[in-house]
């Protein structure tokens, strides 16, 4: 593997081996494992937002429940709010 990489990097100038050290140091890409982090925090943050609608389609055995997907009872289960006796009586699979 090291081979591979002389080979394929023997014809680099030390410019862009420069841009590239600069690049990393620059630490830009900081800013996209923070996007990253935020949009996985806003999707928790709304999923946990969504499960006492989830809860309630559930209770009442709505029509609803038609849409709540094997993902969703799956984390309903994981955060015991619902019992899997609660989620088959509703009609759902987990």
């Amino acid at each position: 593997m090291s081979q591979d990489y002389a080979a394929f990097s023997e014809n680099f100038t030390r410019c862009k081996v420069s841009l590239s050290d600069h690049r990393f140091r620059s630490r830009r890409w900081q800013g996209y494992i923070e996007n990253i982090r935020s949009k996985r925090e806003k999707s928790q943050i709304a999923s946990a937002d969504h499960n006492p609608r989830l809860l309630d389609w559930s209770a009442r055995r709505s029509s609803m429940c038609k849409y709540i997907t094997a993902h969703q009872v799956a984390a309903l289960l994981a955060s015991k709010l619902v019992t899997r006796a609660q989620i088959q009586a509703a009609g759902l699979r987990s």
